[in-house]
């Protein structure tokens, strides 16, 4: 009987230790980390017609860390470089605005499964950008291209909604590949009128006959023109 009380405590210290381990086991934490690359195509959404053009496609970058809170609900904080703006591609050359930004989304993802080889998951979660670069461009089959730097006439920040999917293809390695689309819906106005009038400098004048003309690097604009970003964005990327 002695044997078995002495016993008793030795029993509840390694139930004790399981049960610890267990519940370890169901605490949130990290589940993944790693990084994506891609493209995005963006647009501008305006009021003005200076800034009304079609799409403009660019180089994507992310690193982003997931953390699990439930078996299926994780929150994923990503680093993210993009090229935002809008364009006009024609025959013999093209124009546009040429936007980088380094975004930080935030994003609450859902996985609609748990198991089996494709794991398909969906998100939605705000971004905040900060400007890099922003530059007006002229390209020209017969003229020699010209870039304006127009990033004193824009917002140094950005904000947005991001909303989309991923469909994940579970290995048996150490990683797993995926694949995610996205739609990033800018949601305040990225050009600072005010400055963006200031900021105007002619880069060329002439006269011809009766005619006479003035070119600035930047249109001039109202006031009250609101500008917004749109991207769409397609990444392949590597969780590890």
């Amino acid at each position: 009987m002695s044997r078995i009380l002495r016993a008793v405590p030795v029993l509840a210290t390694v139930l004790l230790l399981g049960l610890t381990v267990q519940a370890q086991d169901d605490i949130p934490g990290v589940t993944g980390k790693g990084i994506k690359l891609g493209a995005g195509w963006g647009s501008l959404s305006t009021n003005n017609e200076a800034f009304e053009s079609g799409s403009t496609a660019g180089f994507a970058a992310c690193a982003f860390l997931t953390y699990g809170i439930t078996p299926k609900l994780a929150l994923q904080p990503e680093v993210m470089y993009v090229r935002k703006g809008a364009g006009e591609n024609y025959i013999f050359g093209g124009d546009g605005y040429k936007l980088a930004y380094l975004e930080f989304p935030v994003l609450l993802k859902y996985n609609l499964s748990s198991g089996g080889r494709l794991i398909p998951s969906v998100f939605l979660g705000p971004a905040v950008s900060t400007l890099m670069s922003a530059d007006i461009y002229y390209d020209g089959f017969f003229t020699e291209d010209e870039n304006y730097d127009v990033k004193d006439g824009m917002k140094s920040v950005d904000f947005g909604l991001v909303f989309g999917g991923e469909v994940a293809f579970k290995s048996s390695r150490a990683f797993n590949f995926f694949l995610d689309v996205r739609y990033t819906l800018g949601l305040n106005n990225v050009i600072d009128p005010v400055k963006w009038n200031e900021g105007r400098t002619i880069v060329d004048e002439g006269d011809w006959g009766i005619f006479h003309w003035t070119d600035y690097d930047r249109p001039l604009i109202d006031e009250d023109v609101e500008v917004k970003n749109r991207v769409f964005t397609l990444l392949i990327g590597m969780r590890f």
